[in-house]
């Protein structure tokens, strides 16, 4: 075929759809100024983000996905890997939502300017940031197809200003109410509205039982948790805190009871049994909202212990 022939057909070829999770492993690389462990992202690293990433993509008839999962598990690079996805993938009007203005800035210097800048895919769409045509500053970044603004939950006007497709609201428990406006959550959802096709990402940890948006949000949801296999016996469980047991006043010696067979496991048999893992729902699932709860013993081997 003739080489011009064959590079105008491959240009009209549609690219190959991928979810998130297929485009991060192939495309997003970590920062060494954002990271402990930068370079090429891996899902396997952490296997129960992968369900989290397909629901936030195109195939998945999901519109609202909830994380209640513990500090340094992966979550907001959760939400990344998703903006990253959507600059790239499939564009639209997105809206990144932090508790905070200065939050909003901070996450903007330190996390997306490093995520645009080590990754080809998403450089070569986003001008640079002193660009002479302005499309790119520390709140707003243009993109073919879309525009990223981003925000504080304490500033309304941003949240009842344009409507976007897409939604990431990010720490949702340290966002405080808004006088005269009420909850940030609900004044930033109804930008969605209007979209059939909306996704919106809620994440946070957890902090006071019953006082907890992410908790009342979760409780809205399909209540998944994540089981993984008994190392001894293979019986499925997720971690619950009560069944782990170390000797009197040695913490370092804590193990693992599994609750079918009653055997005890070390830290690195955590490897294994996250990689076989499974989300089960414990809720109703009403067709939109999919709410995910992970606390720290879910944590890789390598992070927290």
């Amino acid at each position: 075929m003739n080489p011009w022939r064959e590079g105008f057909l491959d240009g009209l070829r549609p690219e190959e759809p991928l979810t998130v999770d297929e485009w991060s492993d192939r495309y997003r690389r970590l920062s060494s100024k954002a990271s402990a462990e930068p370079g090429p992202w891996r899902t396997d690293r952490t296997p129960y983000l992968r369900q989290v990433m397909r629901d936030l993509s195109s195939e998945s008839t999901v519109q609202r996905v909830v994380l209640m999962f513990s500090a340094q598990s992966g979550k907001t690079e959760v939400g990344l890997n998703w903006l990253a996805w959507i600059i790239d993938h499939s564009p639209g009007p997105l809206l990144a939502v932090q508790p905070t203005i200065e939050m909003a800035r901070r996450m903007s210097k330190q996390r997306l300017e490093g995520l645009i800048e080590d990754t080809p895919r998403l450089k070569e769409k986003i001008a640079p940031a002193r660009s002479r045509d302005g499309s790119n500053s520390m709140f707003a970044k243009d993109f073919p197809g879309g525009i990223l603004l981003l925000t504080g939950a304490n500033s309304p006007s941003q949240l009842r200003s344009a409507p976007c497709r897409y939604l990431f609201m990010d720490e949702v428990d340290a966002m405080q109410e808004i006088p005269g406006e009420g909850d940030p959550v609900a004044l930033a959802e109804r930008r969605t509205t209007t979209f059939a096709r909306r996704k919106v990402l809620l994440t946070s940890t957890p902090t006071v039982k019953d006082f907890s948006k992410i908790e009342a949000e979760y409780m809205k949801s399909d209540q998944r948790k994540f089981w993984v296999p008994c190392p001894s016996c293979g019986e499925f469980q997720h971690l619950e805190w009560s069944r782990l047991k170390w000797e009197k006043d040695r913490p370092e010696t804590a193990q693992y009871q599994c609750k079918h067979c009653g055997e005890r496991f070390d830290e690195h048999h955590k490897t294994q049994m996250l990689a076989a893992g499974e989300w089960r729902n414990h809720s109703h699932f009403d067709g939109k909202t999919a709410g995910f709860h992970l606390n720290g013993l879910y944590s890789p081997l390598g992070w927290a212990s």
